[in-house]
């Protein structure tokens, strides 16, 4: 009778629980909830989202394929790291990337791609105007990874995909910062830059887009700087290295 009364306890499915453990623990580390270099143990996020093991560890094999989380042999899983030598590398492979992305897009573009950028380039305006920094974030990462996918080049989407998962928490700590910080012009310079790379794609001018896009990537750098050199308060609880930094390419 026992047996027949366990038999009856639905079990949830390994993969809508990874996918719904993958889902809170990126949001968390995005967020900064969890911190860059902050340890993972797997039975405090077994007993957390009340899942077996097996989802969790698909969930984070997943996230360290995002590049979000580091998986060490015999030491387990922690966040990724964000120290400086870790911020140089985003940036300096994030504009490589993003060049040859830019003017492949202009090439190859459909009009049904442009019309994806411009829907997630309204969407991104709505929740500037919210004032909702989560959903920017990720409008963002949408507005940037539709023209991605415009390239026509699966390997720069994933490598980009890979690169904007870092900016998505180098982001969130901008974003936080500079919300506080200023009148609202940072929000409304990004914008005028993706209306101008849109107009570049547009036009498939790929030199303008090119240099409308390293001027996007510039002002985040500006941005993170000026974080980086306000103190060691806006960075002591997310374990961010800071000093002098230089972000540029070193072969620029």
């Amino acid at each position: 009778m026992a047996a027949t009364q366990r038999s009856r306890i639905p079990r949830k499915s390994n993969g809508a629980s990874a996918g719904g453990v993958y889902e809170t623990l990126r949001r968390q580390i995005i967020g900064l909830a969890l911190t860059p270099g902050q340890s993972l143990d797997e039975r405090t996020l077994v007993n957390e989202h009340g899942v077996s093991r097996t989802p969790v560890r698909e969930a984070l094999i997943r996230l360290a394929a995002d590049g979000l989380v580091e998986l060490t042999p015999n030491r387990g899983a922690s966040v990724s790291s964000l120290d400086l030598e870790t911020l140089r590398s985003i940036f300096e492979a994030g504009d490589f990337i993003e060049k040859a992305m830019v003017r492949l897009a202009c090439l190859r573009r459909t009009e049904s791609q442009l019309e994806d950028v411009r829907r997630h380039q309204d969407q991104f305006e709505r929740d500037v105007g919210a004032g909702d920094i989560a959903a920017m974030i990720e409008s963002n990462t949408r507005f940037h990874m539709a023209i991605a996918a415009a390239s026509g080049n699966r390997y720069l989407e994933d490598c980009y995909r890979r690169i904007l998962a870092d900016h998505e928490r180098i982001g969130q700590l901008w974003y936080s910062h500079n919300l506080h910080a200023d009148d609202g012009s940072i929000n409304a310079t990004i914008i005028e830059q993706h209306h101008d790379l849109l107009a570049a794609l547009e036009a498939r001018d790929a030199q303008r887009a090119e240099a409308v896009s390293m001027a996007h990537a510039a002002l985040c750098k500006d941005g993170l700087r000026q974080i980086l050199a306000e103190g060691e308060h806006l960075l002591k609880n997310i374990h961010v290295e800071h000093g002098t930094f230089n972000l540029e390419s070193k072969s620029a």
